[in-house]
């Protein structure tokens, strides 16, 4: 697998050909479309973004069952993969979420809007929790670590035995669309909600793989250092 992973020295637009849920991505590392000819290498050069990080998202993102090797992690600043989790919350929060549930609310209008209503009401609920206590504590804590400072009243173990799913109750709402969506909604908007969400679910099972299998393996070295 490792001759197909994405280097430096692509051009970024070939990243997108090659898989165009980057396009959920490149807006997070604050990267426009307009890339030309640039490699990726002179794009994060130029936005001052970390080429390991950069390469080790698309890479997570467009490569099944991928995992970087311990030279890879060696060269991820923490701090940037913070920063871009944090950018990831926001797109959810703002942008992701609120237009899933405005799709869903529209193919549902002439049947069972209520319980649809109700499940995503709850759902955005259980997405606000969930970041609120990342960003709250663990990133905090996070910080604290970098600053070569310890605590003896949390770890990133916490975090790890404690991080819910946050996945499952959208397979839990593509179930419930597919089996009741109302017959007479036009199948452009059924279809469009569906795979909207379907990409939802893909994506955010990219980023928890990225803060349960790289965020705390990172953090973990730093607590065995200063320990």
């Amino acid at each position: 697998m490792n001759h197909s992973l994405f280097s430096e020295n692509m051009k970024l637009a070939d990243l997108v050909l090659t898989n165009y849920r980057l396009l959920f991505v490149f807006p997070r590392f604050g990267i426009e479309l307009s890339v030309g000819e640039n490699t990726v290498k002179q794009v994060c050069e130029r936005k001052g973004i970390s080429i390991p990080l950069f390469l080790l998202v698309c890479n997570v993102y467009s490569f099944k069952e991928y995992l970087p090797e311990k030279r890879i992690l060696d060269n991820i600043p923490l701090d940037n993969l913070i920063t871009y989790l944090r950018n990831c919350h926001k797109d959810y929060l703002e942008t992701l979420i609120p237009q899933i549930i405005s799709e869903i609310l529209d193919v549902t209008q002439s049947c069972h809007q209520a319980m649809f209503e109700k499940f995503c009401e709850k759902y955005k609920n259980e997405v606000i929790a969930h970041f609120e206590y990342e960003e709250n504590v663990v990133f905090p804590y996070i910080s604290f670590l970098l600053q070569r400072n310890k605590t003896d009243n949390y770890s990133i173990g916490e975090f790890e035995k404690n991080h819910s799913n946050i996945e499952e109750s959208l397979n839990d709402l593509q179930n419930i669309l597919i089996k009741y969506l109302p017959g007479d909604c036009p199948i452009e908007k059924s279809r469009k909600a569906l795979i909207d969400l379907f990409l939802l679910e893909d994506d955010l099972s990219k980023h928890t793989l990225l803060e349960e299998r790289i965020l705390v393996s990172l953090v973990e070295r730093i607590e065995k250092d200063i320990k």
